[in-house]
């Protein structure tokens, strides 16, 4: 594919300011509540970047409260790092509504599109070729052709936003599962362990705490 045409024609779908060069792509990911991540990838003119891409450890717990938290951290460092010439978010028209209120919350205006999963009796589809994602900006929604070079693009960045998410969330899940070992081990089960996570947030925050105030957390009724 001539990526300098896709970009080309991702200008004229979309009626974006400009033609895209570089695009930041954002995914989440999180089981069960525990290991929450969030994930920025940056496509530049030809290739990802992956010296510029971006991890992200986050507090809140509901899927729109993530991306929240995962695109104000990054606008919030726009004066260091500027903003793209696109936005990619992973997510329906909630979430693009979103994107836009938190850019002008900085007194950006910039180009954002999202990318909504098709969904098969709940079940996400990400068969390559056969997934009919669904393409939002704020005033249109576009379904393209399943071998829509274009939707072709838009879903590779997204995969690469997924794949990042995922591998962090693993890892992090990983040292959180080593973490709940050590502290069963300690005597603390497992239900006062989920009791202590959802008080504390984050196992950093539970190493922080007195005896007396993990007493009291634990000795209270949900």
């Amino acid at each position: 594919i001539n990526t300098n045409i896709i970009h080309q024609e991702l200008k004229e779908l979309f009626n974006l300011y400009k033609i895209p060069n570089r695009y930041e792509v954002f995914d989440n990911s999180h089981f069960m509540a525990q290991a929450t991540v969030g994930a920025m990838i940056v496509w530049d003119n030809e290739n990802f970047v992956k010296d510029d891409y971006r991890l992200y450890n986050l507090e809140t717990r509901d899927e729109y409260s993530q991306m929240k938290e995962l695109l104000t951290r990054r606008a919030l460092r726009f004066k260091e790092n500027p903003p793209p010439d696109l936005w990619i978010i992973d997510g329906g028209l909630t979430l693009l509504k979103l994107a836009y209120d938190i850019c002008q919350s900085v007194g950006v205006s910039l180009d954002i599109i999202a990318i909504s999963k098709e969904k098969n009796n709940t079940k996400v589809c990400r068969a390559k070729g056969k997934a009919k994602d669904i393409l939002y900006t704020l005033t249109r929604k576009i379904e393209l052709s399943t071998n829509d070079r274009r939707l072709h693009f838009i879903q590779k960045l997204r995969d690469e936003a997924h794949r990042s998410a995922i591998t962090f969330h693993k890892k992090q899940k990983r040292k959180e599962d080593k973490q709940i070992s050590l502290l069963q081990i300690k005597g603390i089960g497992e239900a006062k362990v989920s009791k202590l996570l959802k008080y504390f947030g984050e196992f950093e925050t539970i190493k922080k705490a007195s005896l007396s105030e993990l007493e009291v957390i634990l000795n209270t009724k949900d």
